[in-house]
């Protein structure tokens, strides 16, 4: 591990335009630390892995197939050798500076510090269209009741872990589509550890290799998985000790 070191993954499918943006824009924002880019290429077709390599990302990561956003997210946190681990959506709907608020936090007390969109202090600008706005609050309400959480946004594409909490959770994660992000934090709540919500400035990004209907019956299934695995004991995990 890198002391002070931020380690930022970008999870990538058919991105090869917004890579070319994202990794330099990173770079700038966060200028004066000390950042570490991991671009993960999630089985793209198109030149997403050659982009990013030609944008200066410091790692690039090629999953042989598609795997999901969840898979990318575990396979590039698994290579950061920062102190402070951090993905976010290669759009950059979240503005590559907010991620020091989440350094911030992870620097304090937290073993997670995750963005809300639903911060009362959240911005956000015009929004993706009334079918998406509808299907994230019916998700929502229905990770609420299928996966108990008191999250109030478990979907923000802004999260970061210190390095051993990543670690405890990764290693009993087993979702690798878009619903991983209610699987760490229904985890890290049954590990006891600290998560930490930050308000975010979101922006409506044009620009998606996301198919929304299909996605959102994939994630459905995948609450209903966590849900029966977590009745099973199937992540076998012991209780967070006390004090």
């Amino acid at each position: 591990m890198n002391r002070d070191r931020i380690s930022v993954v970008l999870p990538a499918y058919e991105s090869a335009v917004l890579v070319a943006e994202a990794v330099p824009k990173v770079r700038s924002d966060l200028m004066g630390r000390d950042v570490e880019i991991i671009v993960v290429d999630d089985g793209s077709s198109d030149d997403t892995t050659i982009v990013a390599r030609e944008a200066g990302a410091d790692q690039v990561i090629r999953l042989d197939e598609n795997r999901g956003k969840g898979a990318a997210v575990r396979e590039g946190l698994r290579s950061a050798t920062g102190e402070y681990l951090v993905f976010t959506d290669v759009d950059l709907a979240y503005e590559p500076v907010q991620i020091l608020n989440i350094v911030e936090l992870l620097a304090g007390n937290a073993d997670i510090a995750v963005g809300s969109r639903r911060h009362f202090a959240s911005a956000n600008t015009p929004t993706a269209g009334w079918i998406r706005d509808c299907g994230s609050w019916v998700f929502n309400r229905l990770t609420r009741l299928i996966v108990p959480n008191p999250f109030l946004d478990t979907q923000c594409g802004l999260k970061g872990f210190t390095p051993d909490a990543a670690r405890q959770i990764f290693a009993k994660a087993k979702i690798d589509g878009f619903a991983f992000d209610v699987e760490l934090l229904f985890l890290a709540r049954k590990m006891g550890l600290v998560v930490a919500e930050t308000p975010v400035t979101l922006r409506h990004v044009e620009q998606s290799s996301v198919r929304f209907i299909p996605q959102a019956a994939r994630m459905l299934w995948d609450l209903v998985r966590v849900r029966w695995w977590a009745i099973m004991g199937a992540y076998n995990l012991k209780a967070p000790r006390s004090g």
